[in-house]
């Protein structure tokens, strides 16, 4: 394991996705994928004392994570209903008021945060008590925030995403995100040029932008570099993105350059597209295939 530590605050739920159902939330797909890649990752989340809370505990404990810091509370534990067209590109329907939304401060959660060097969380996790308990996490944070935009239908809007983006050392968004930041803040810039002015007006230090099939762009202080898609057969994107941002923390925790991180987290990507649900066990010699010949 890389001398590294990374801690997940946020969303913990079941995707009940047309082929069965999938346990998934961001921050737990992230720090999943980067305990496979070898790097210490710890899930700070709740669930609710029913069924699938406890199912959520026992296959988080068998995929090898701790969890220490999942608490338990009496609302229902988290349920993404998800819908998948044709290209596979999924469609969620989030149910409010769960478990995750009301993650509470207590002295081991702050004691394991400020230990950490990277903490992950995203916009999703705004909500409710689990809002203020992040809000008092980052006062003094010292390490690095990573922020994954996630827009998803009633869970987002521009007061709190622009809250959240001024935490941002490392930031991760979509292509159509961009395009509403864009929106919200009048930017009519070219894609490449908005990547330095997102950079600029919130002082982040790298950007990871994800265009599906058509690729990904890192944006690190004043370098942008790009990488084409892979052609995969899609199983479902569900858990794409999350995979990405997995491989791009990986990437920069081991050193590897600017161009060298935005082919690694387009790789893991490309190889979590090609299988069903959003946490499939990473295959390294698959992954080193689409980095070595690009499929």
């Amino acid at each position: 394991m890389v001398n590294k530590k990374v801690v997940c605050f946020g969303e913990v739920l079941w995707d009940a996705l047309p082929k069965g159902i999938y346990l998934g939330g961001s921050p737990l797909n992230v720090a999943l994928n980067l305990d496979n890649l070898g790097i210490k990752s710890t899930i700070a989340s709740a669930v609710g004392n029913d069924r699938l809370g406890g199912l959520a505990l026992k296959s988080i404990k068998q995929r090898g994570l701790s969890i220490d810091l999942i608490q338990i509370n009496g609302y229902p534990t988290g349920l993404a209903e998800v819908e998948i067209d044709s290209k596979g590109v999924p469609s969620f329907k989030i149910h409010e008021n769960t478990a995750w939304e009301f993650i509470t401060v207590s002295d081991k959660l702050k004691e394991v945060v400020s230990e950490s060097d990277f903490l992950v969380l995203g916009t999703l996790v705004f909500r409710n008590s689990s809002a203020g308990t992040i809000r008092e996490l980052l006062q003094n944070y010292k390490g690095k925030c990573v922020i994954d935009v996630n827009f998803r239908k009633s869970f987002y809007n521009e007061e709190i995403v622009n809250e959240v983006l001024g935490y941002a050392d490392i930031l991760k968004l979509n292509i159509e995100e961009l395009e509403v930041i864009s929106m919200w803040k009048n930017n009519e810039l070219e894609e490449e040029d908005s990547l330095k002015w997102l950079s600029e007006e919130y002082n982040i230090e790298t950007i990871l932008l994800t265009k599906g099939e058509n690729g990904a762009y890192i944006y690190k202080n004043g370098e942008l570099k790009k990488k084409n898609g892979h052609t995969v057969e899609v199983g479902d994107t569900v858990g794409a993105g999350d995979a990405f941002l997995a491989g791009a923390i990986y990437s920069i925790i081991i050193g590897k350059n600017t161009y060298d991180t935005i082919c690694y987290a387009n790789a893991v990507g490309a190889f979590v597209t090609s299988r069903n649900g959003a946490t499939p066990k990473l295959n390294m010699a698959k992954i080193d295939l689409y980095l070595k010949y690009g499929k």
